[in-house]
């Protein structure tokens, strides 16, 4: 006879669908279900112990990848702004278009000395 027939498998039920007091009764009287019991307690102090370096070390990534984001979109917005904003309100070019003559007085229609319809 094999000794893992004997070996208690109700730990998981007791667990989950039986209330405190019955889970704690049944880990006293049962050495199987103890043992499994004190190797889960093991294993939620070691992940107790762990999760604040485990948070630290994620919310360190989340905040370099924010930043990552932000310094591209600054990168992105600065040189958008220049490309297009380069010569877009050059004086010279404001100069020359106000120096321009109308197109109405060139068409031969009478203007004014703003460059206007006159009737």
């Amino acid at each position: 006879m094999n000794n893992n027939d004997n070996k208690c498998d109700k730990y998981e039920g007791f667990f989950v669908f039986q209330n405190q007091e019955q889970f704690d009764k049944h880990i006293k009287n049962c050495e199987d279900c103890k043992k499994e019991h004190e190797k889960y307690l093991k294993i939620s102090s070691l992940v107790k112990e762990v999760a604040p370096i485990y948070l630290e070390r994620e919310n360190k990534k989340k905040m370099m990848s924010a930043a990552k984001r932000l310094a591209c979109c600054l990168v992105v917005f600065v040189g958008l702004s220049a490309f297009t904003g380069y010569k877009v309100y050059d004086n010279y070019t404001y100069q020359v278009s106000l120096e321009q003559e109308s197109s109405v007085s060139d068409m031969g229609l009478p203007t004014d000395e703003y460059g206007f319809l006159s009737l």
